[in-house]
């Protein structure tokens, strides 16, 4: 019924890289440093809770004179926005960013010329997790038809809100769905090369259909779940993030998720826009 974990190859879990800052430098009265305080203010004001915001920009001014800027380190803590997505704490770097000077002259505003790629480590915890599986921009995985009982472009899988339990020690994270009228219990853990992210399902109560019934659907369920999570493409009104890895810790607190993501920033989040 539960698909076997996949050969598993050693990996190295690395965060994004923190380059050391330069001294600011400034064309046209447009420094890093200015640079850095509109990402914070921008960032502040699309977030509804927070207890830290910090942005690390430098540049060299030749490069300046182009609108390139980099490296630039958005480092927080405590964020939560207002559709409740939400995180212990995030640092994400990408290497340049190509700004529009003439907008940060005229109208003290950050535009992006070119999207800017790089990386971003997050701390979820459990709260953090259920709050980013069922947020609404979050849709899950629409499966193929079981035994005729779901139609395909039917609603597949609906991830379940209460009850996520992050377990550091066997670097599991457990949640549930509902997926047939039936629920399910889900475990994502870090995968091997090949597929970065597992997650294995079987029905967390009893039912009437066969056991072998329940087997297929339960190994149907772990594939499209587990490509879910590992092609999965989460959007915030221009900000692409995907999965790369994981690791649990219970370092602090409480256990915690540590997710790495790729990042494409393709323009800053409109102002006023909720997510």
């Amino acid at each position: 019924m539960v698909a076997s974990p996949l050969p598993r190859t050693p990996r190295t879990f690395v965060s994004p890289k923190t380059k050391t800052t330069t001294a600011p430098s400034s064309t046209g009265g447009v420094t890093s440093g200015l640079i850095s305080q509109l990402a914070v203010v921008a960032l502040k004001r699309r977030l509804k809770n927070q207890t830290g915001v910090k942005c690390d920009a430098c540049a060299n001014p030749a490069d300046m004179l182009r609108g390139r800027v980099g490296p630039v380190t958005v480092k927080g803590r405590g964020w939560e926005s207002e559709l409740g997505l939400s995180c212990r704490g995030i640092e994400a770097s990408v290497d340049i960013c190509e700004l529009d000077l003439g907008k940060i002259i005229s109208h003290q505003k950050l535009r992006l010329i070119e999207p800017a790629k790089g990386s971003a480590m997050v701390a979820l915890n459990g709260n953090d997790f259920a709050n980013f599986i069922t947020h609404p921009l979050m849709k899950p995985p629409c499966l193929p038809v079981v035994d005729g009982n779901c139609k395909v472009g039917e609603p597949g899988i609906a991830f379940i809100k209460d009850n996520v339990h992050i377990d550091a020690e066997t670097g599991t994270v457990t949640f549930y769905g509902k997926y047939l009228g039936q629920t399910w219990q889900l475990s994502l853990q870090r995968g091997s090369v090949q597929q970065r992210a597992l997650v294995t399902v079987k029905p967390h109560e009893p039912s009437p259909s066969s056991s072998q019934d329940l087997e297929s659907i339960a190994q149907l369920l772990t594939k499209c779940v587990s490509d879910f999570f590992n092609e999965m493409v989460f959007e915030l009104d221009g900000t692409f993030l995907t999965f790369k890895d994981m690791m649990t810790t219970d370092k602090g607190p409480e256990p915690t998720l540590m997710l790495a993501l790729n990042i494409s920033v393709r323009k800053f989040p409109s102002p006023g826009l909720a997510f």
